[in-house]
C-alpha cells in the first residue's frame, strides 16, 4: 500500500466516523444543535482529521489531542444558559462515539466476512466500509427518531439531579471497558477473528447502555409520577380548606340572612320606616362579597400539562387568600412539547410568588396571567400594578419601597426565551416569548 492511499484511507475514516460522532452528539439536544448542522458537522469532521493528521506526523504522543481539543470547542460553545447540560451532553458525546465505534467494527467485519482481510485493508475494501457506515449510522438515526422525545425530557427533567452524574459515571465506565478491550485486541496479529469479537462485544456493550438508560428513564419517570401526586395533594389540601371556608361563609350567611330578615320584617309589622330604613343601611354597610373562587380548575382545560394547570390554581387561591385578584387569561390550548412546559411551570411558581406580596400593597390588588399559544412562539405575560415612579432596570424593577428582580428566573431558563419588561403607565408589563423552533 502506498503512502497515498494510507492517506486517503486515513482522512476518509476520519471525516465519515468524526461526521457522525458530532451528528449524534446534538441528537436529543436540539436546543444546542447549530443552525445549519450538517455544514457545521462537515467542519468540525475536517478540522479533527488536519489536527489529527498533524498530531501523528510531529507529536505521535499526543493522540487524544484532537479529540480534547474537539470537545472543548463544543463545550466553549455552549451558551451560559444551557450550561447545566453539560454533563448529560458529555454522556451522550461518549454514547455518539461508542455507538459510530460499534458501527465501524461491525462494517469491517461483515466487509472482511464478504471478501478477505486483504482486500478490507485495501482503499476500496474501506470505500466499502465506510458506505456500510453511512447506512448503518442512517438507519440508526431513523431507528432512533422515536426516542427524541423520552430522551429530550430525561435529559431536561434529570438536569441539576444525581441521575445525570450516574448516568455520565455509567458511560464513562463503559468507554474504559471498550477502550481497554480494544488496546488488548489491537495487540493481537490482524485476522478476522479479532474484528468479528470486537464487534460482537460493542453489540453487548450497546445492549448494556440501552438497559442502562432504560432503568433510568423508569426511575425519571417514577419520580416525576411521585412529584406530581405530591403537588396535586398539596392542591387538594389548599382546595379543600378554601371550600371548607366558603361553606362556613354560606353558613355564616344563611344566619345572617334569617336574622335580617325577621329584624326587617318586625320593622315592618310595626311600621317602623326609620327603624326599617337604619337595618337596612346598616346591612349595606357591612356587606361584604363573597370570596368564593371565580376560577374553576375545569377553566383550565386549554392547557395540556396537569402539574401546569395545578401550579397556576395554587397560586390563584394562595392570592385571593392574600386578597390579590387573579385574572386568568387562556384562549387557545397550549400545544408545544413537554420541555417547554415544564419551563412555563417553573416560571408560574416562581413569578407569582415574587410579584405577589408588592401587588398586594397596591390598589386595585390585581393580577392578569395570560398564556398565548402562536404559531411561532408561546407567550407569557404577567400584568400588576406599581407605583408610577417605579423604574426598569433590565430584568429589575426598583422602587423607594421595594425591588422586584427576575434575573435568576430568566437565567434558570433552559429552553430558549425572549424576554421584555416594560411599564405601561402604572402597570408592569412581564413577558416571556418561547419560540417553538
Amino acid at each position: 500500500m502506498t503512502m497515498l492511499q494510507t492517506w486517503l484511507i486515513f482522512s476518509m475514516v476520519n471525516l465519515v466516523m468524526t461526521y457522525w460522532f458530532v451528528y449524534f452528539q446534538y441528537y436529543w439536544f436540539p436546543q444546542l444543535q447549530p443552525k445549519h448542522m450538517a455544514a457545521y458537522a462537515i467542519v468540525m469532521a475536517g478540522a479533527y482529521t488536519v489536527g489529527d493528521g498533524l498530531v501523528l506526523a510531529y507529536l505521535p504522543r499526543g493522540i487524544m489531542l484532537p479529540i480534547i481539543g474537539l470537545l472543548v470547542v463544543e463545550v466553549i460553545r455552549i451558551p451560559r444558559r444551557h450550561r447545566a447540560s453539560l454533563p448529560s451532553f458529555l454522556s451522550v458525546s461518549i454514547l455518539a462515539y461508542l455507538a459510530v465505534e460499534v458501527t465501524y467494527t461491525a462494517s469491517v467485519a461483515v466487509t472482511m466476512l464478504s471478501t478477505s482481510y486483504a482486500f478490507t485493508r485495501s482503499l476500496r475494501g474501506m470505500v466499502t466500509a465506510m458506505v456500510f457506515v453511512s447506512v448503518l449510522c442512517t438507519a440508526l438515526a431513523v431507528g432512533l427518531w422515536q426516542t427524541r422525545a423520552p430522551m429530550e425530557n430525561l435529559i431536561q427533567g434529570t438536569l441539576r439531579q444525581r441521575s445525570t452524574y450516574l448516568l455520565l459515571a455509567l458511560m464513562v465506565t463503559l468507554l474504559l471497558v471498550f477502550c481497554g478491550l480494544e488496546m488488548s485486541l489491537q495487540l493481537l496479529p490482524g485476522s478476522r477473528d479479532y474484528v468479528i469479537f470486537l464487534a460482537l462485544m460493542g453489540a453487548v456493550l450497546i445492549i448494556g447502555i440501552a438497559l442502562g438508560t432504560y432503568i433510568l428513564m423508569l426511575t425519571h419517570l417514577q419520580r416525576e409520577r411521585a412529584r406530581a401526586q405530591r403537588s396535586q395533594q398539596q392542591f387538594q389540601e389548599l382546595y379543600s380548606t378554601e371550600l371548607e371556608n366558603q361553606m362556613a361563609q354560606v353558613r355564616r350567611f344563611h344566619h345572617d340572612y334569617q336574622n335580617m330578615l325577621l329584624g326587617l320584617g318586625g320593622y315592618l309589622a310595626d311600621q317602623d320606616y326609620a327603624s326599617f330604613r337604619q337595618l337596612y343601611v346598616d346591612i349595606r354597610s357591612k356587606w361584604v362579597t363573597s370570596n368564593a373562587a371565580d376560577l374553576t380548575i375545569e377553566d383550565l382545560n386549554n392547557v395540556s400539562r396537569e402539574s401546569l394547570r395545578y401550579q397556576i390554581y395554587h397560586h390563584y387561591l394562595l392570592a385571593r387568600q392574600r386578597g390579590v385578584q387573579v385574572f386568568v387569561v387562556i384562549p387557545r390550548p397550549i400545544t408545544t412539547t413537554v420541555a417547554l412546559l415544564r419551563q412555563l411551570d417553573d416560571v408560574v411558581g416562581q413569578t407569582i410568588p415574587l410579584a405577589l406580596p408588592v401587588v398586594a400593597l397596591h390598589r386595585p390588588a390585581t393580577m392578569t396571567l395570560e398564556l398565548q399559544s402562536t404559531s411561532k412562539a408561546i407567550v407569557y405575560r404577567l400584568i400588576f400594578p406599581v407605583p408610577e415612579d417605579t423604574q426598569v432596570t433590565s430584568y429589575r424593577l426598583v422602587n423607594q419601597q421595594w425591588t422586584l428582580d427576575f434575573k435568576n428566573i430568566v437565567h434558570s431558563l433552559r429552553v430558549p426565551v425572549v424576554v421584555r419588561l416594560q411599564l405601561k403607565r402604572h402597570w408592569a408589563e412581564l413577558v416571556l416569548s418561547f419560540p417553538r423552533n
